[in-house]
């Protein structure tokens, strides 16, 4: 009886050290194609607490462009605002930006467009440290506007 249970416990260990194995070969693996394409990992969502967007089409076709990003107490707030057209592909017909030294970034634009097309809003939220370095970011789309 002891000998039974003595195989299954070897068994058990060797299948679990080979798994461990396996396991450490893959991360490796995985380091060695990280490190070659150079990129980083930064955290996300550290500073920056809310966003919105927003992409209203108006008469005459009249579109207002909002954007705000708003971070915690302690850092800056950022947004820019790419308004995009498709044509085939995603192109930026339009850009506003704005950073302040607080904590909300709330900006707003009109701008008129060409019938016939789609469009949407592309924002970048910021966040900056009080030296201005830029130590957040991310991308937030619109829905998508037909006119």
């Amino acid at each position: 009886m002891k000998k039974k249970v003595l195989i299954k416990m070897v068994a058990v260990i060797a299948t679990v050290s080979m798994c461990f194995g396996w396991l450490s070969a893959f991360a490796s693996e995985q380091k060695d194609l990280f490190d070659q394409t150079n990129s980083s990992v930064s955290p996300c969502f550290i500073a920056i607490v809310r966003w919105t967007n927003n992409l209203t089409l108006n008469s005459g076709g009249r579109l207002t462009c909002h954007g705000r990003t708003e971070v915690q107490y302690g850092y800056i707030a950022g947004v820019t605002i790419e308004l995009q057209q498709y044509s085939g592909g995603w192109n930026t017909i339009k850009t506003w930006g704005e950073s302040t030294a607080i904590t909300l970034v709330n900006l707003s634009n009109d701008w008129y467009v060409a019938s016939g097309y789609q469009y949407r809003l592309k924002l970048t939220h910021k966040a900056y440290n009080t030296n201005w370095n830029q130590l957040e970011s991310f991308t937030s789309y619109s829905d998508i506007v037909s006119y």
